[in-house]
């Protein structure tokens, strides 16, 4: 999973690091990384929870609402809280957002 690794370099973390932190063997990752082996739904779950993406996303199975590896924390709050809101307020969000892209 070619993903992995890029993840990983994001982060600046080794192999070992990653591991430790998904409690798995160093080995275990390494292979994963290298796509020599899968990791199974659990270990799946505990990776995206890790490097905080969704698993559609570590799956490479993109869909138009994922996020932008490169959204900030504030990005990702912002996109957080208009999914909270109902359709009339999303409308209204997006005209407010749009008006401040406009005075750029």
């Amino acid at each position: 999973m070619e993903v992995l690794k890029t993840l990983r370099r994001e982060k600046n973390k080794t192999q070992h690091e990653i591991a430790i932190e998904l409690d798995i063997p160093r080995t275990k990752y390494a292979r994963y990384e290298a796509g020599e082996s899968e990791p199974n739904f659990e270990i799946l779950k505990r990776i995206a929870d890790y490097f905080d993406v969704s698993l559609d996303f570590l799956l490479q199975r993109p869909h138009p609402h994922d996020l932008p590896m490169v959204a900030t924390t504030e990005q990702k709050q912002a996109i957080n809280l208009i999914l909270q809101l109902n359709e009339i307020n999303v409308i209204k969000a997006v005209s407010y957002c749009a008006g401040l892209l406009a005075n750029q």
